[in-house]
């Protein structure tokens, strides 16, 4: 390998940056490690490539025929000819049920020998089919006309929408307002209500409020002793006084 000195003009050189300085040889140009890509562009390729019309795979030729003229051209299928209808088997087995065949082994001999195949339609000519309106009148409509609508249709939809609200899309705010009324509704169905008391849980309770409570009674004395003041303060409550 021959080498220069680099003094800006060397294959390894990128434009719009410094100058490589020291030594460049030609193998520095396919070596990956060494070579720089450019600014906004793509790393460079090191490798030895085949031509641009090189196909990798199999080359297939292009079909002449592409989307726009499939999408723009309507073609009428045409079926094969020579093409052979296969056998029916639902019209086999019938038969070689009235036949009295039975037996899977005795069905195929019979299918062998008593073939049928499926029908398929005869094409016939535009001029043996029956004319439409619409062959001999461009401006004909098929089904009725928006514009003349019905009692009956009317009661059920309302009038007939403007063309603005259609386009703004303002039946949408119509759908929305009807859902949050319907969530509304369903929210009040749902909601949590809290017990509520009868007569017969307020009689329990009070029942057991009664036993539960402590009643005040009097302390026992002896009759001797019943009008006797006590001399020490006790703090038990008496309804007929401190004891």
């Amino acid at each position: 390998m021959t080498g220069r000195m680099g003094f800006g003009h060397g294959p390894m050189d990128v434009p719009g940056e410094p100058p490589r300085m020291g030594t460049q040889r030609s193998s520095q140009h396919v070596n990956c490690l060494l070579r720089k890509s450019e600014l906004g562009k793509v790393k460079a390729i090191t490798t030895a490539l085949p031509p641009d019309d090189f196909a990798y795979g199999i080359s297939r030729a292009r079909d002449q025929e592409g989307a726009r003229e499939v999408t723009f051209k309507w073609v009428t299928h045409k079926p094969n000819p020579d093409a052979k209808p296969g056998p029916d088997f639902k019209a086999m087995n019938s038969l070689a049920v009235h036949n009295e065949v039975i037996k899977a082994k005795d069905q195929r001999d019979f299918r062998l020998a008593n073939p049928r195949s499926l029908k398929q339609g005869i094409i016939k000519n535009k001029s043996d089919q029956d004319p439409l309106p619409s062959d001999y009148n461009t401006e004909h409509t098929y089904g009725r006309q928006s514009c003349h609508r019905t009692l009956e249709e009317f009661r059920q939809t309302g009038p007939t929408p403007h063309m603005k609200n259609i386009v703004q899309g303002s039946f949408q705010h119509d759908w929305i307002h009807k859902n949050m009324m319907k969530d509304e509704s369903i929210a009040h169905k749902q909601r949590r209500l809290p017990p509520q008391t009868t007569k017969a849980s307020e009689g329990h309770a009070l029942k057991t409020k009664t036993l539960l409570d402590p009643q005040e009674k009097d302390m026992w004395k002896m009759k001797k002793f019943t009008n006797v003041q006590p001399k020490v303060n006790s703090n038990n409550y008496s309804p007929q006084g401190e004891m």
